[in-house]
């Protein structure tokens, strides 16, 4: 099952954004890596440069494909074998460079939408696996406090 995780906004501008949609938009920041920021409400910003180059392989001047859904998988194995029957596959289930797993797909429509595993799961994952704290803080982009939480 998948559940509504929120909006990711691609900007050319993160700093400008993140100011933009916390000092005017009133929104709660509760994550600032630099490359993107995620707020408290589900909304996120991205780097559009670096989220373009991971999601197409290349950078697009095209205006259009700057936002994407993202839905969170409780069975992110299970949701890819089901969901990549009706929809169009943009990227297929892969780990990202954070570690998390996900995939990409478009609505009827050519929306973009991701479905990834809760970075709760790749936490999990990575515990597992034996890496510590502060190397799954570093690969995951998430302050080591954090962990815990989410």
């Amino acid at each position: 099952m998948v559940k509504y995780g929120g909006t990711a906004v691609l900007s050319d501008d993160v700093r400008a954004a993140m100011a933009f949609y916390r000092d005017v938009m009133e929104l709660e920041l509760l994550m600032d890596n630099g490359e993107h920021a995620l707020f408290k409400c589900g909304v996120a910003v991205w780097n559009r440069s670096m989220a373009q180059g991971l999601i197409f392989g290349k950078v697009s001047d095209d205006r259009a494909a700057l936002f994407e859904l993202f839905f969170e998988s409780d069975s992110i194995q299970a949701d890819y074998d089901r969901i990549s029957k009706s929809a169009r596959v943009v990227n297929p289930l892969a780990e990202q460079p954070w570690g998390q797993l996900t995939f990409r797909i478009t609505d009827p429509d050519g929306h973009l939408i991701e479905v990834g595993e809760k970075l709760s799961e790749t936490i999990r994952r990575f515990r597992a696996q034996g890496m510590t704290d502060d190397e799954i803080s570093a690969r995951t982009h998430t302050p080591k406090e954090l962990l815990d939480s989410l």
